[in-house]
């Protein structure tokens, strides 16, 4: 159940943290926002495979939550680039379609997609943003087929299609003849 009272978001330095529990699991539940641990875990700071909290929010995430007012964010930075708005833009499509998203730079992409609660679930898709009219030779779409391949998930392509008005996605999945 959605709650009334605004988040606990804290702005410092260019990015939009959260610092208690309590907030990362509202976003998670609420708004299927996950964000970033980026701090050490208090027991163990030395390692590095675990992070705990504070979670950092990608600017896609903070650009989304903005946009309900409910979440009490109005401190937003305003896309400086045409990527940036499409990035943005394409997050928010892919968000609409009921995925949850997390950062995909571990897989050479833009985004991971998730069909539910990453907790649970295993990543389907990764996602690279295109330009509309970028060529792709045949070198590179090798390189993002087979790497989608390897980590057992199908690569999408996705661009913004200005006179459609709407993104539009290719997914690439590579299989073995024989």
């Amino acid at each position: 159940m959605e709650s009334t009272e605004p988040l606990n978001l804290v702005y410092k330095d260019g990015h939009v943290m959260v610092y208690d529990a309590a907030t990362v699991l509202r976003l998670r539940r609420d708004y299927r926002i996950v964000g970033a641990l980026e701090g050490s875990h208090p027991t163990n700071p030395q390692q590095n495979n675990y992070y705990g909290l504070p979670l950092i929010l990608l600017p896609e995430e903070v650009a989304l939550l903005s946009s309900d007012p409910t979440t009490g964010l109005d401190q937003v930075q305003q896309p400086s680039s045409a990527h940036e708005k499409a990035r943005i833009d394409l997050f928010k499509d892919l968000h609409k379609r009921g995925f949850y998203i997390t950062r995909g730079i571990k897989f050479g992409a833009d985004y991971m997609l998730y069909p539910g609660e990453p907790m649970r679930y295993h990543s389907h898709y990764i996602v690279n943003l295109m330009e509309h009219d970028q060529k792709i030779t045949p070198r590179q779409l090798i390189a993002l087929s087979r790497l989608g391949t390897s980590v057992k998930k199908t690569r999408i392509l996705a661009s913004w299609d200005p006179q459609a008005k709407k993104f539009v996605y290719v997914s690439i999945d590579w299989s073995e003849i024989g």
